[in-house]
């Protein structure tokens, strides 16, 4: 393909550009226009806007097909004009505002990184040139297509060999667009066709309906692969082989029935699995920001109040439940001997340090539910609390949504003193709220 090959399709893909329909269109019927043009489903057009919405570039694509795609005439038969019940509506003003602050914003959200809004506008505009080349000839072209090359109608050449130039050309009937029967200049016999008495021929018989199209079977066998290749990777999860972790069995499950979409779009079937993608989207989004070890240790709400360090486990796990912790009648104490300065045996050399009090530690995980810890109000405590999908606190300090985090040390608590054995707490929560509260 030269320089030549790629003006001329851009010229014939702005020529033959579609006209925006005004019966079936969602907003402002810039994605059935493609489709009607290439002859696919409007759905893949409108999953292809969302995924471009998702790298900032798909609500500006839209505005300009918007304004760059006309948009169809009223008594337009492709349009559905003729079928339709009510007139088309117009899209609602405050659309447009809502795509161009759409625009802006998800443009300017990626704007300072490498590439821009650029490479993503090559590789959308680089996919519609693709497609163009390949299913120019099919679909609807727009009203600006130019038309093919006209032939005299007024005339039809009737010449066989032996006739003379009087009959090369008949005329055509104005009414019926039938040639017109020139009568020989000589019929001494009356055997000129059209001067014959005959009856009517009958009408033909009325063309059987075809019979009705049967879609692929795209939806059942889609579905079918993926619950095949989920059960069979989801099996060797739970039995322990590290082959591959649960976010990735879910978007080989989603690459499927995306691959089902993509096919189905093309064949007009598939619509059924919509719905199973999204779902399929949003758990494997949650899989990505739940931590998958963290769902452990069963099912229930747990409450603990050891008052010993002896009482107090190394780790708490619940796969899904609430967990309270209270440490506020915990023994803090330091041992006899633990933390005190050795006397030097020769009084010339100094004494040496002496060894730091060892920790309290303990870890706490929680799958799906709340976690909530009580420290003492004097406790020297270090705190690193993260959640995957929820609240983090610890007295003033908040964090919230995917993936939030608080790190705290040595916080001496009111005293501001350092006192007793420090607390160290590893608080994890893949789908809840993580609370730390002084008592």
């Amino acid at each position: 393909m030269n320089g030549t090959d790629v003006q001329s399709t851009l010229r014939e893909m702005w020529e033959t550009r579609p006209a925006r329909p005004r019966h079936d269109r969602k907003v402002a019927g810039v994605a059935a226009a493609i489709a009607r043009r290439y002859d696919i489903d409007p759905v893949l057009v409108r999953v292809g806007f969302v995924v471009a919405a998702l790298y900032g570039i798909g609500a500006a694509l839209y505005i300009a097909g918007w304004v760059l795609l006309p948009e169809a005439d009223e008594n337009d038969p492709t349009d559905g004009a003729a079928a339709a019940t009510k007139p088309g509506k117009r899209p609602h003003p405050g659309l447009l505002i809502a795509l161009i602050v759409a625009a802006v914003v998800g443009t300017g959200a990626i704007f300072g990184h490498d590439g821009g809004i650029i490479w993503p506008a090559i590789i959308a505009l680089g996919l519609l040139f693709l497609l163009h080349r390949s299913r120019g000839g099919r679909g609807v072209a727009g009203p600006h297509a130019p038309a093919p090359a006209a032939h005299d109608p007024q005339t039809v050449n009737l010449r066989k060999e032996g006739t003379t130039a009087e009959q090369e050309t008949t005329e055509l009937d104005p009414v019926t667009g039938e040639p017109k029967p020139t009568p020989p200049s000589w019929d001494p016999l009356g055997a000129a066709p059209f001067a014959w008495d005959l009856p009517e021929p009958a009408p033909e018989p009325a063309p059987e309906p075809p019979a009705p199209r049967r879609r692929p079977p795209v939806t059942a066998v889609t579905l079918a692969v993926a619950l095949v290749t989920g059960g069979v990777l989801g099996a060797l999860l739970l039995g322990g082989t590290n082959l591959m972790s649960l976010p990735t069995l879910l978007a080989i499950v989603l690459g499927i029935l995306g691959a089902g979409l993509v096919v189905g779009a093309f064949v007009r079937a598939g619509r059924g699995i919509i719905p199973f993608a999204l779902i399929m989207c949003l758990l494997t989004w949650g899989a990505m920001q739940i931590p998958t070890d963290s769902l452990r240790g069963g099912v229930g709400n747990t409450e603990v109040r050891p008052v010993s360090v002896d009482m107090l486990a190394p780790s708490y796990e619940r796969a899904a439940g609430n967990i309270e912790l209270d440490l506020r009648g915990l023994d803090l104490s330091v041992p006899a001997g633990v933390g005190a300065t050795a006397l030097p045996q020769d009084p010339g050399v100094p004494a040496p340090p002496a060894p730091p009090v060892p920790p309290v530690e303990t870890r706490v995980d929680v799958g799906m539910g709340n976690l909530e810890v009580w420290v003492p109000a004097n406790g020297d405590v270090t705190v690193h609390a993260d959640a995957g999908v929820g609240h983090v606190q610890f007295g003033n300090r908040e964090s919230g949504g995917s993936s939030a985090r608080i790190d705290v040390v040595d916080d001496l608590g009111a005293d501001g003193i350092r006192s007793g054995r420090p607390i160290v707490l590893d608080l994890h929560a893949g789908l809840g709220n993580v609370e730390v509260h002084r008592g």
